[in-house]
């Protein structure tokens, strides 16, 4: 296994080195937040149940909160129940994204600070009397309360403002439309893949590349940061890596377009929302051994890696194979000499050819549905952005092609066949993301 060093974006580095977990009942069978593949047994990941910001989605606003549909709530409920029950049943911990968020904020009043400031400052508002007046308003909510109206949002209305006391006529002339939020909602935290990625004992909270999305990874940052202490769950010996305290601001990275595959070679998409400086900058951390960029179409049907190829076991992946023959592949790399410009190195426009020769694998396996009509179907249903739970196992929406599909053509391979596990998309599918986007290993092996 691979020892990633740990490196400050101030540029100081240290090793991390793993210890046996004592033996007392503070860490006995915690899971420890780590992940080293992409591909090895998963044990835990963080998920969001959505809930009233997904009721906020109105026609007017779904395209700037970046949903192709407004979905029914209680079938976003049951379906997304139905995948953390299938996750479960693989022995798989799920956490939720608001209980850690509260129990950070109620132990820690340098929690609740980091949030409110981070959030009023997101808001955009017009003078700093409004702003003083959000303020002072999230400090008099209880932390489950602060919690729920920054996922959910808040409203620039008397009924929802009806506890601010005497700060309610200085925040209701904040905007100009009473239909306005002083907070917009996050129905894109459902996506919990994309704010921030663990790399190793690394965790990196992303800068992302869209305005609707930016209090995502301020909500990251307070957990991984003040979470000191959770019963079934060690935060021990993490280290943090603040997109938004890089030097560069232009440089954008999602989640959804990071691979780590383990043993220090990253796989990023390089595409609409993650740039080349975002890459460029993940590459100058001296984290990583390799770093092999696969370029995207700046498109929305193509928005992540995830989107297009995930893995599905050690010596596998599923590719769309309608691109597979148009995605330039790069390695990136930056000379030592100081002041050195990062170099991208082209290894030609035949993903899965490019990936069998850098990675050393002859025999890496491609899959994809039968023909290409199916694909190109197929992808835009998500059903390519599935989540591998061990080698060759695999979870992703329910549906598609029974015979063409990819699911027949991965539990029917004759060479690799994998045990593919589904759940129903209604509900999830409106946001554009699937199994991979909905979820975030927070501890995975290497094998």
């Amino acid at each position: 296994m691979s020892q990633l060093s740990t490196h400050n974006i101030n540029g100081h580095h240290h090793r991390h080195h793993h210890h046996r977990p004592q033996a007392h009942h503070h860490t006995l069978h915690k899971q420890l937040v780590c992940v080293y593949s992409e591909s090895g047994k998963l044990d835990a990941v963080l998920m969001h149940r959505p809930g009233r910001e997904i009721e906020r989605l109105t026609p007017e606003n779904k395209d700037i909160l970046l949903f192709d549909n407004i979905p029914n709530i209680d079938e976003t409920h049951q379906s997304h129940d139905a995948f953390a029950d299938a996750l479960r049943k693989e022995n798989i911990q799920v956490f939720y994204v608001l209980n850690l968020l509260c129990e950070a904020l109620e132990h820690s009043s340098q929690a609740r600070a980091m949030l409110i400031d981070g959030t009023v400052d997101h808001s955009d508002l017009s003078n700093k009397e409004v702003s003083d007046a959000l303020a002072q308003f999230l400090h008099s909510l209880t932390p489950a309360q602060l919690a729920h109206t920054v996922v959910e949002g808040l409203l620039c209305t008397e009924e929802e403002l009806r506890n601010s006391g005497s700060l309610k006529s200085i925040l209701l002339n904040a905007r100009s439309s009473k239909n306005d939020f002083l907070i917009p909602p996050l129905p894109n935290l459902l996506f919990t893949r994309d704010s921030f990625s663990i790399i190793e004992k690394n965790v990196f909270i992303w800068h992302m590349a869209k305005p609707a999305r930016r209090n995502e990874p301020l909500i990251m940052r307070v957990i991984f940061t003040f979470h000191t202490f959770h019963e079934h769950l060690s935060f021990r010996g993490i280290h943090i890596v603040d997109w938004e305290t890089h030097t560069d601001s232009t440089a954008t990275v999602e989640g959804g377009d990071v691979a780590y595959i383990g043993h220090g070679t990253l796989l990023i998409g390089n595409g609409e929302r993650t740039n080349r400086a975002g890459v460029e900058g993940i590459e100058r951390t001296g984290l990583f051994i390799r770093v092999i960029a696969i370029e995207l179409p700046e498109n929305r049907d193509y928005m992540h890696l995830d989107t297009v190829m995930s893995s599905v076991g050690r010596h596998s992946f599923i590719c769309h194979s309608h691109l597979a023959q148009q995605l330039t592949v790069y390695t990136v790399q930056t000379p030592r000499e100081e002041g050195a410009k990062t170099e991208w190195l082209s290894h030609g426009r035949d993903l899965r050819v490019a990936l069998r020769h850098l990675l050393g694998d002859v025999e890496l396996k491609f899959y994809d549905a039968a023909d290409e009509a199916t694909s190109i179907a197929e992808q835009h249903q998500c059903r390519d952005n599935m989540l591998c739970l061990g080698n060759q196992i695999v979870i992703t929406y329910a549906g598609g092609d029974p015979i063409n599909g990819v699911i027949h053509q991965m539990e029917h391979d004759i060479q690799r066949p994998c045990r593919v596990e589904t759940f129903p998309p209604k509900g999830l599918i409106e946001g554009f993301g699937g199994a991979h986007c909905m979820t975030n290993a927070l501890h995975r092996s290497d094998t």
